[in-house]
């Protein structure tokens, strides 16, 4: 037996050496296979990026150009085909090919049933959420839609003091109080924190959302999702299942550190819950948060034995619903205040919705929140200075985005047919950015969905259907697609679009901001668009 042990080292070592070199050689060949592969696509299909050949070099070059440009294949690809009615081939290296459609495909696209094609497998397969989430049936699964439709869009009205009273308190916080002089911020660090304590005041209230350790955990183990999906992009599937927890641990142990604020309480109510028919006197008022709002639906769902209520489910629930909520939100106000820092309007823009606010602000709401869904609803100039920035600068360039999920795939419109797995939808970035749609579609018009029509100059109206109605933040169209359009737009716009609106507008009614004269670039990234993560604006507290 011990002569077996000692061996052991000499067995170990080749074995790690043949790890070492095996698998980055695979991995290597699985990416030089990607870059040549037609991905079992039909010929009637155009790529763009090849030029006037399709054959595997060029379709090489053209993988290689989606790295550094992939704005350019997207408009290549609008123009040339999109806007006469084709579909087109998007060679996307990193995230897999897409079949792009034509806008005026869109309604084949919308009816289609989930069983032929699903963007929910596009979500997870973005995410490698298999892999990178600490379970993957809390994605495959998932209950968080339900409770922020159910609970947290439903109940904005009884949260909406807490944010108000937390978005002054973090904004002193992170931006101070100086009103004499100009102080320098990193945008995106600061409303990242900032955005952090709003979601989590709401979650898990005071005093945990002020817990400087306690966001870091949270906003840790945002990041590490989107680094460790981004690497398991490029393996090859078979090897993902032995690979990932090597690339995913550091997110594991994010979510344990995360957990661990909040599962003393998570047991205490389902300590509660067990036990309430033994206590003399039950409270028919249970705190209103995330966690109760999870327990209560487990209970409606599965009853009191339900596998949802485990201490270490909802945990891990609240830290997927942390992702959702807070990296979207903190990414669509960072480039707002960029675009509207480098707009030669800044100074009326911001003065514009300041009057807006103090003038919703100025007579005392009796009956509710002062910060009422009714009173936001009414903020239309800061409604629209963010709908316009999520329009001109997107997190992602995808609008519409689903996976065939048929076993025998699925006929395209012109007649193509493509096998399962293969990725279809339409371009949001190309849509946002036509001019035929928005009048100077590049440029950042602040009030531009104020107007009802988006511009007079326009030849069309942006939302198709000829009103002259404001186009609120929530409201998804075949020409707005910031938060997806369809059955499946984002559940969570409506929260989330509240609590940006609370946090745009209390920075125009406290803060000035010193206008910059370029706008400071947004990077590409794996299917992200990542807003300017290191650069500063200074800004100025109002005098009272």
């Amino acid at each position: 037996m011990l002569g077996h042990i000692e061996d052991l080292p000499q067995v170990a070592i080749p074995s790690l050496v043949i790890l070492a070199v095996g698998v980055p050689f695979i991995v290597l060949i699985n990416l030089v296979r990607r870059l040549f592969s037609r991905a079992s696509l039909p010929p009637s299909l155009p790529w763009v990026g090849t030029g006037p050949h399709n054959g595997p070099l060029s379709r090489a070059q053209a993988n290689l150009k989606s790295f550094f440009g992939l704005k350019i294949l997207l408009d290549e690809g609008y123009y040339k085909y999109s806007r006469n009615n084709k579909a087109y081939v998007l060679p996307y290296f990193l995230n897999g090919y897409q079949v792009v459609l034509p806008l005026s495909q869109i309604d084949w696209l919308l009816a289609q049933p989930d069983s032929a094609l699903s963007q929910e497998d596009v979500n997870r397969q973005f995410l490698e959420s298999d892999y990178t989430f600490p379970h993957p049936n809390f994605v495959k699964d998932p209950v968080h839609p339900e409770i922020i439709r159910h609970e947290l869009t439903k109940k904005l009205n009884n949260f909406a003091d807490d944010v108000v009273d937390e978005m002054e308190q973090a904004l002193t916080d992170s931006w101070g109080t100086n009103t004499d002089d100009w102080v320098e911020v990193n945008v995106y660090q600061t409303l990242l924190h900032i955005v952090a304590r709003l979601s989590t005041r709401v979650f898990v209230g005071l005093p945990l959302c002020r817990d400087a350790e306690f966001l870091e955990a949270c906003q840790s183990f945002n990041r590490n999702v989107a680094l460790s999906a981004a690497f398991l992009n490029l393996l090859p599937s078979f090897l993902k299942p032995f690979l990932a927890p090597l690339v995913s641990g550091l997110n594991y142990l994010r979510y344990k550190k995360c957990s661990k604020y909040i599962l003393p309480t998570i047991r205490e109510r389902l300590e509660t819950l067990k036990n309430r028919e033994k206590l003399p006197v039950f409270d028919p008022s249970p705190p209103s948060d995330y966690i109760q709002w999870a327990i209560d639906h487990a209970v409606q769902k599965g009853g009191i034995e339900s596998g949802e209520l485990e201490s270490h489910v909802i945990a891990t629930r609240f830290a997927i619903l942390c992702f959702a909520a807070i990296q979207s939100s903190v990414i669509t106000l960072t480039n707002a205040v960029f675009d509207i820092a480098s707009s030669p309007d800044c100074a009326s823009f911001l003065d514009t919705m300041r009057r807006e606010v103090l003038s919703e602000t100025a007579t005392p709401n009796t009956t509710g929140p002062l910060w009422s869904r009714a009173m936001m609803a009414r903020l239309a100039h800061v409604d629209s200075a963010l709908r316009e920035s999520l329009r001109l600068n997107g997190f992602i360039e995808r609008g519409i985005m689903k996976m065939v999920v048929a076993p025998g795939g699925v006929t395209l419109p012109d007649g193509s047919h493509v096998p399962r797995g293969t990725k279809v939808g339409i371009s949001g970035w190309s849509v946002h950015h036509d001019n035929d749609i928005y009048a100077n579609a590049t440029t950042y018009d602040a009030f531009r969905f104020a107007k009802g029509s988006f511009n007079s100059s326009a030849p069309r109206n942006g939302d198709g259907n000829g009103n002259n109605k404001p186009k609120a933040l929530v409201n998804t169209s075949e020409h707005f697609m910031g938060f997806s359009h369809g059955s499946h737009a984002c559940p969570g716009r409506f929260f989330a679009a509240n609590q940006m609106k609370i946090a745009l507008g209390h920075i125009a009614l406290l803060y000035e901001i010193e206008p910059v004269a370029e706008r400071p670039k947004n990077q590409w990234f794996f299917g992200h668009i990542a807003p300017p993560l290191g650069e500063t604006l200074r800004v100025r507290r109002r005098k009272a």
